[in-house]
């Protein structure tokens, strides 16, 4: 199924929506993180008028979602002068696999107005890296991404810290949406990875995503970039924090996460 494919899938009304994923969006024994993410919002979309940019989502993975169909409960919690909170939880077999909590807000006028810094171009353009190519054994939903790396350690590699930066895009040649740059953004693993001596799961915890801009209307063949890097780890647990940049190079959104890792 295409990342369009399942957006398109939701369906219900009131509180009560329903989506299919295809075994191709699996990781692990799971499936891809992003995608429970970005159907979280899509559903509370169903609920809140897209004059409302996505301010943030916050994301909290309670338990494995497998292939299927799931179910999706979704309330708005509070509507004000122009922030909507909602709040959905997406249900596989009877248990909740996460709880999607998004902010959405209109624009107003306020004296407060800063930029973040664009960060520092990589070491290497996007025509100068190899696209990683999707073999066998590797997490299903790799094959709906293109990805590049322009820094960073291999997985499983036993490397000091490094941070990543990586070129990214969906292979879904349909328009892109706010949900698409949702998924689009967890589709690298973390840096944390790249540590292990050997092959060892991690899981997310907690992500929160914020958007900066709210412009998606560039073409699905054009590339964006993550860069991202480990804040602490200790305990079996990692915190990491990433900014994407859009295809002009302008930081649109931060990401933060906590993993627990097992390696």
């Amino acid at each position: 199924m295409s990342f369009t494919d399942v957006l398109n899938s939701i369906s219900g009304d009131g509180s009560t929506f329903q989506v299919t994923v295809g075994e191709d969006w699996g990781q692990g024994r799971a499936t891809f993180g992003g995608i429970v993410a970005a159907i979280g919002n899509e559903t509370l979309r169903q609920l809140v008028p897209r004059d409302r940019p996505l301010r943030s989502l916050q994301t909290t993975f309670v338990g494995p979602a497998v292939a299927g169909t799931w179910q999706v409960k979704a309330r708005v919690l509070r509507v004000g002068r122009a922030v909507t909170i909602a709040h959905c939880d997406v249900i596989d077999a009877g248990q909740v696999a996460a709880t999607v909590v998004g902010v959405y807000g209109g624009a107003r006028s306020s004296a407060v107005a800063a930029k973040l810094p664009e960060p520092p171009p990589p070491p290497r353009s996007v025509e100068e890296c190899r696209e990683v190519s999707f073999k066998e054994g590797a997490p299903q939903f790799i094959q709906h991404f293109a990805v590049r790396w322009a820094q960073g350690a291999k997985p499983f590699s036993g490397s000091v810290r490094t941070p990543t930066k990586a070129f990214v895009r969906h292979r879904d040649p349909n328009v892109l949406t706010e949900s698409h740059i949702v998924a689009l953004i967890d589709c690298i693993p973390s840096p944390a990875i790249s540590m292990f001596l050997a092959p060892a799961p991690a899981s997310s915890l907690v992500w929160t995503l914020d958007f900066l801009e709210h412009r998606f209307d560039f073409s699905p063949d054009v590339w964006w970039r993550i860069d991202t890097d480990i804040d602490a780890a200790g305990e079996g647990y990692v915190n990491q924090t990433g900014v994407l940049n859009n295809p002009e190079g302008r930081p649109i959104a931060l990401t933060r996460q906590l993993f627990a890792v097992f390696g």
